[in-house]
C-alpha cells in the first residue's frame, strides 16, 4: 500500500466493496468491514471512471470537461481520494 500515485495508475476496485447510486452520489459498502461510505457528486463520477477502468489522468481530465476545476487541482484531489479509498481497502493499485 504504499506505492506512489500518479496520472498513470490504474486502480482494481475491491471485490469486496458493493458501490449504489442514489442521486449525483455514491455509497460503498465494503463487506469486509460492514463500513460505508459516501461520495458526492463529484467523487461518484470519478469513481464511474475508476470502474470503467479510466487512469487517474484520464479520470481527472473528465472532471476538468465536466466542472470549474484546473487540471492540476482535479488530479491533487483524485490522488488524495483514490489514497483515501486505497488506505480503506475499497481499492488496490498494482
Amino acid at each position: 500500500m504504499t506505492q506512489s500515485l500518479d496520472e498513470r495508475t490504474h486502480v482494481t476496485i475491491s471485490p469486496s466493496v458493493y458501490a449504489r447510486t442514489f442521486g449525483d452520489e455514491v455509497v460503498l459498502l465494503e463487506f469486509g468491514k460492514g463500513e460505508y461510505f459516501g461520495l458526492d457528486a463529484v467523487g461518484a463520477d470519478v469513481w464511474r471512471r475508476l470502474e470503467a477502468g479510466d487512469d487517474l489522468g484520464a479520470a481527472a481530465d473528465h472532471v476538468v470537461a465536466y466542472y470549474d476545476v484546473g487540471r492540476a487541482e482535479a488530479l491533487r484531489d483524485i490522488l488524495e481520494l483514490v489514497a483515501e479509498l486505497r488506505n480503506h481497502e475499497l481499492l488496490t493499485t498494482p
